[in-house]
């Protein structure tokens, strides 16, 4: 779990792209861990997390490496690549989203359900200019 230092550290932690990628998966992982237990405050805090290292990757035009995640055995990692990457892969990452909903995948394919019927506002760049300002 995210442990208030490893928050206050996020930044800290990454020194190249490689680092933000691992830490992407890692809070993604947390993520779904903690919505699945119940434990939405640790849930939340890998989600801010996660926007840094959104964050970081935007700032250092690295956002497309994401694209990693694209064969993630992980449906979440997968699934929040997507929806990262909607903004400028917006074909792809629409089939990838849609695939795990129809895998009947439980929480992944309600979240990937969700998404799709968010899929304009996803798919918007107002989202990178969003994290930018945080």
């Amino acid at each position: 779990y995210i442990t208030e230092s490893f928050k206050w550290d996020i930044m800290r932690k990454i020194k190249k792209v490689e680092d933000a990628l691992a830490l992407f998966e890692l809070c993604t992982i947390i993520h779904d861990e903690c919505n699945k237990s119940g434990d939405y405050r640790k849930s939340n805090k890998a989600l801010d997390d996660k926007r840094k290292v959104i964050k970081y990757l935007l700032e250092n035009d690295s956002i497309q490496n994401l694209k990693v995640f694209y064969k993630s055995s992980n449906l979440f990692a997968r699934l929040s690549a997507a929806t990262y990457l909607a903004p400028i892969d917006n074909e792809n990452c629409y089939r990838i989203v849609k695939e795990i909903m129809d895998m009947n995948e439980g929480w992944a394919s309600f979240e990937a359900k969700y998404t799709l019927k968010e899929w304009t506002k996803v798919s918007s760049l107002e989202v990178y200019d969003k994290i930018l300002s945080e």
